[in-house]
């Protein structure tokens, strides 16, 4: 059984959210924080953190800088 392509975007969107959050709260900073930080709303943060929104390259290395992180992302079932 093939799994729909929707429900496998919805998994790497809450394992990303997950992994924002998981540093987020490593370091000690609340939402708002890392939100002023990355100059986003707290709110588009909580939607990130909650697996929804669309991120860009652009905005994964503000959020990157704004937790003092790298993000290390691999596309593909192959990849390398």
């Amino acid at each position: 059984m093939v799994e729909h392509p929707e429900y496998a975007q919805a998994g790497l969107d809450l394992r990303l959210g997950d992994m924002v959050r998981a540093r987020r709260i490593e370091l000690g900073l609340t939402q708002a924080e890392v939100a002023q930080r990355a100059q986003i709303s707290q709110p588009a943060l909580s939607r990130i953190e909650g697996g929804g929104g669309v991120l860009t390259l652009a905005m994964l290395d503000r959020l990157a800088r704004a937790m003092d992180t790298t993000f290390t992302i691999t596309v593909g079932q192959d990849a390398a």
